[in-house]
């Protein structure tokens, strides 16, 4: 009820000029080729970054456990 009561903000000529502007912006033929290639740099990117992580996490182990065998001197 109380959307129906509010004030216009933008006068109607105001309004279809940001309306036009607006479709004038967003009329972009669609390029199906560059989105697929933008989304296939971002997919490698993630699993790059991903295999990345997972490297740093095997070495932060290995190294945790060759400090923990040379001063503890176990076996483990």
């Amino acid at each position: 009820m109380q959307a129906t009561h509010t004030p216009n903000l933008l006068s109607d000529a105001l309004e279809r000029a940001y309306s036009y502007s607006l479709l004038d912006a967003t009329h972009q033929p669609l390029q199906l080729g560059k989105g697929i290639r933008t989304a296939g740099r971002a997919l490698g990117r993630a699993a790059r970054a991903t295999g990345r992580f997972i490297a740093n996490v095997i070495n932060a182990q290995a190294e945790a456990r060759a400090r923990d065998m040379r001063y503890s001197r176990t076996p483990w």
